[in-house]
C-alpha cells in the first residue's frame, strides 16, 4: 500500500544533516543507476522533467513541471510528484512532493559541495534570491555546516525581508543588503538560488569564496557573470554537480568555460578531497540521483 505525502510530511522525512549524509552515500553505491532525464518543452518556456533512477533496493521516478511564467504569482514555478517503487516486488510505496524533494535535495547537494570543498565554512553567507531555494539554503547550510549569520539579497526587497525573518525565527542573524557584489567582501559562502533569467553577481570574490551556483540548469540560464566564472577558473577550482552539466550549466558556458572534463562531486566524494586554497564555484546544476537519495532516506523514515 503507497502512502501520499504532504508537503511538510516529505520535509519531515528529510531532515538536513541525514539528507547530505545520504547523497554523500548514493555517490558511494556502485548499485546506483540514473539514465539521462527526458526534458520535455510545453508551452511559452515551460517544461516537464521526467527523472527515474533506481538501486538495488528502491526506484523512483520523478515527474515535474517548471513554468518560469508563473514567478511572482501565486502558483508555484515547480509542480509534480516524487513516486518510489521497491524494487523486489515492484509495489508502489511513496507518492512525495516534488517541490519539497527538489527544494531540499538541491540545498542539501549545495551542502555537501561546501562540507567537502569550501575553504571557509564559518560564515556570513550570502544568499541571492529570496524565493523556495533560498530559504532552503539557508536552512540547510545552518543546519549542515553550522552557519548563523547570513545576507539576504533580491530583486524584490519584501522577498529579501521575509526570508531575512524566517532566518531570525531560526535562531540565526540575518539582514537584507541591497548590493549583492558588495557583500562578497564579508562572505566566504554564497549561494545564488535565482529564477536565472539575468547576472546577479558579478564579484569580485574573496580568495576563500565557496559560490553554490543554483538557479541556471540550461544553457540559456545564467545567474554569475562570465567575467567571475573565468576568474576562479584560472586562479580556483569549479566542480559540477555531474557530468550532465555539461549541456545544462548555463553559467560556465556563456563564460565560455569548458565544462567538459570538470571534477564532477562523485570525483571529490571518492577521493576524499579536503579544502584547498583559493576560490570554489560548485555549480548546482540537478540530477535524478538526488531524488533517488532523498527516495532512500523517506522510505526508511517510513
Amino acid at each position: 500500500m503507497d502512502t501520499l505525502l504532504t508537503p511538510a510530511q516529505t520535509a519531515e522525512r528529510l531532515p538536513w544533516a541525514a539528507l547530505a549524509d545520504e547523497i554523500e552515500a548514493l555517490l558511494r553505491d556502485p548499485a546506483v543507476r540514473v539514465p539521462e532525464r527526458i526534458i520535455l518543452p510545453t508551452a511559452q518556456g515551460a517544461v516537464l522533467f521526467v527523472m527515474p533512477a533506481a538501486d538495488a533496493r528502491v526506484a523512483m521516478t520523478k515527474l515535474i513541471s517548471f513554468t518560469p511564467a508563473n514567478t511572482g504569482t501565486d502558483i508555484p514555478t515547480i509542480q509534480g510528484d516524487v513516486t518510489v517503487f521497491d524494487v523486489a516486488t515492484g509495489t508502489r510505496r511513496l507518492i512525495l512532493d516534488g517541490p519539497t524533494i527538489t527544494a531540499r535535495r538541491t540545498a542539501a547537494v549545495s551542502a555537501l559541495a561546501a562540507r567537502r570543498l569550501a575553504p571557509n565554512r564559518a560564515g556570513p553567507m550570502l544568499v541571492v534570491g529570496a524565493g523556495v531555494q533560498g530559504q532552503a539554503h539557508v536552512e540547510a547550510f545552518a543546519a549542515v555546516l553550522g552557519v548563523q549569520d547570513f545576507r539576504i539579497a533580491s530583486r524584490r526587497h519584501a522577498s529579501a525581508e521575509a526570508l531575512a525573518r524566517h532566518a531570525r525565527g531560526l535562531g540565526l542573524r540575518a539582514e537584507v543588503v541591497i548590493d549583492a557584489d558588495a557583500a562578497l567582501a564579508d562572505c566566504p559562502l554564497v549561494a545564488t538560488c535565482t529564477p536565472a533569467n539575468a547576472v546577479v553577481l558579478r564579484g569580485p570574490v574573496r580568495p576563500d569564496a565557496f559560490i553554490t551556483a543554483v538557479g541556471a540548469f540550461t544553457p540559456r540560464m545564467i545567474e554569475l557573470d562570465g567575467a567571475l566564472c573565468r576568474a576562479i577558473a584560472a586562479c580556483g577550482r569549479i566542480i559540477i554537480d555531474t557530468p550532465d552539466a555539461e549541456h545544462e550549466a548555463g553559467d560556465l558556458i556563456q563564460a565560455g568555460v569548458p565544462v567538459a572534463g570538470l571534477p564532477t562531486l562523485a570525483q571529490v566524494v571518492a577521493a576524499d578531497e579536503k579544502p584547498a586554497h583559493g576560490p570554489v564555484l560548485f555549480k548546482n546544476c540537478g540530477w535524478a540521483g538526488w531524488d533517488l537519495a532523498a527516495a532512500r532516506l523517506a522510505m526508511r523514515a517510513s
